[in-house]
């Protein structure tokens, strides 16, 4: 093997000086005594052994970088996952979503109020039935009422509440599958 690298290193030396029938394809031809000068030639040119040697540093360095920046995302993830439910809602879940998950989830019941972007009951919904249907949203105190100023206080942070659970037990479950990972390919290794 090094001696085919010497050959092809003599080659891309010096093309026109390297022996025809030791390369592939190669059409110059010297004589073969000159083969090991132009190799030699070259490999003083290049310092071989410096290069490989740095080829193989940066390799290295390049695979300490991407661990490192992979454990900081994998610590940021942690950070996130060991909030408190209220931690997470105020820093990951904005009214602007809960007003959008309570649509999306519930478009029979709610509508967009023109140019504020607030939420309404539509018009002709039961009252007795949208409260029934959203009885397993983790409201404070008693929804008995659903005008603007209710859906806001009550509804909207209780959405937010909701989708904050959900995110964090997902983000919980990816970290737990992540620790089973790394730790069952610790064993095959």
């Amino acid at each position: 093997m090094s001696s085919n690298m010497v050959h092809i290193g003599g080659y891309l030396a010096k093309p026109e000086g390297f022996a025809a029938n030791r390369l592939p394809g190669a059409v110059a031809a010297v004589p073969a005594g000159s083969v090991n000068e132009v190799a030699r030639d070259f490999l003083e040119d290049v310092n071989f052994p410096e290069y490989v040697a740095s080829l193989i540093e940066g390799v290295f360095q390049a695979i300490v970088d991407a661990s490192v920046k992979q454990m900081d995302a994998y610590g940021e993830l942690l950070q996130s996952v060991a909030k408190t439910v209220d931690q997470f809602v105020q820093d990951q879940v904005s009214d602007g979503k809960g007003r959008d998950w309570l649509l999306a989830t519930y478009p029979n019941l709610f509508e967009r109020v023109d140019g504020s972007g607030c939420l309404r009951l539509r018009p002709g919904v039961n009252v007795a039935r949208a409260i029934s249907r959203l009885r397993f949203l983790p409201v404070e105190g008693e929804l008995d009422q659903f005008d603007s100023g209710a859906i806001e206080a009550k509804l909207v942070p209780a959405a937010r509440r909701r989708l904050a659970t959900s995110r964090q037990q997902l983000l919980a479950t990816m970290v737990m599958m992540g620790v089973q990972r790394s730790v069952s390919g610790r064993r095959r290794v």
